[in-house]
């Protein structure tokens, strides 16, 4: 049974994904064979089998609409008891996904994507959590939180953090300086799902 499951949407990740795929066999190498990679397909581009087993990766056609919806199909189908849901994709987090994988003091794991310039560092100091970010999410935590809401397009991965932080789980948040704090939210009733 892997112990990482790494999903991927290819709407989501679009000119970005051979390039993504491309770093992460670089990162996985050091997994060994702990770890799946999955891509959840809604395009129907043809280009995408062969690029699926260039990359040893389950290509995993879906018609859902909204990318809550597909990544929760990629889920059911996965075997792993951590989730990676990558965003944007650079050298920072390749090298951030070793290191987190050790804290492992964690329910949840987030780089939030780095960006440039003062207002945008501001912004994304307030807004806390974005789509393009990188989250590890232990699978135990995801299924108890009834996974990605499946309404939610781009919103989806933001609003699972939400939840999780609503419920309690250890969230460790990389900070753009790359200096590691960890937070603990209190439980706020009403917010788990069953």
């Amino acid at each position: 049974m892997p112990t990482y499951s790494v999903i991927l949407d290819a709407r989501t990740a679009g000119a970005q994904l051979p390039r993504t795929l491309v770093a992460f066999d670089r990162a996985a190498g050091s997994w060994k064979d702990a770890h799946e990679l999955l891509l959840v397909d809604d395009t129907g581009d043809r280009r995408l089998p062969d690029l699926a087993q260039r990359h040893h990766a389950t290509l995993l056609p879906c018609t859902a609409a909204t990318q809550g919806a597909r990544l929760n199909a990629a889920v059911g189908a996965s075997h792993g008891e951590l989730l990676l849901f990558p965003g944007l994709v650079n050298r920072r987090v390749i090298d951030w996904l070793p290191e987190v994988e050790a804290e492992r003091t964690w329910d949840a794991a987030v780089l939030p994507v780095q960006r440039q310039g003062r207002l945008l560092r501001w912004w994304n100091w307030l807004q806390r959590a974005a789509s393009e970010d990188t989250y590890w999410v232990e699978r135990a935590w995801f299924e108890l939180i009834g996974g990605f809401d499946p309404q939610l397009d781009g919103d989806a991965p933001t609003d699972l953090l939400a939840r999780l932080r609503a419920c309690g789980a250890r969230i460790w948040l990389a900070s753009d300086d790359t200096v590691r704090h960890k937070t603990q939210c209190p439980s706020q009733d009403g917010h788990c799902r069953g």
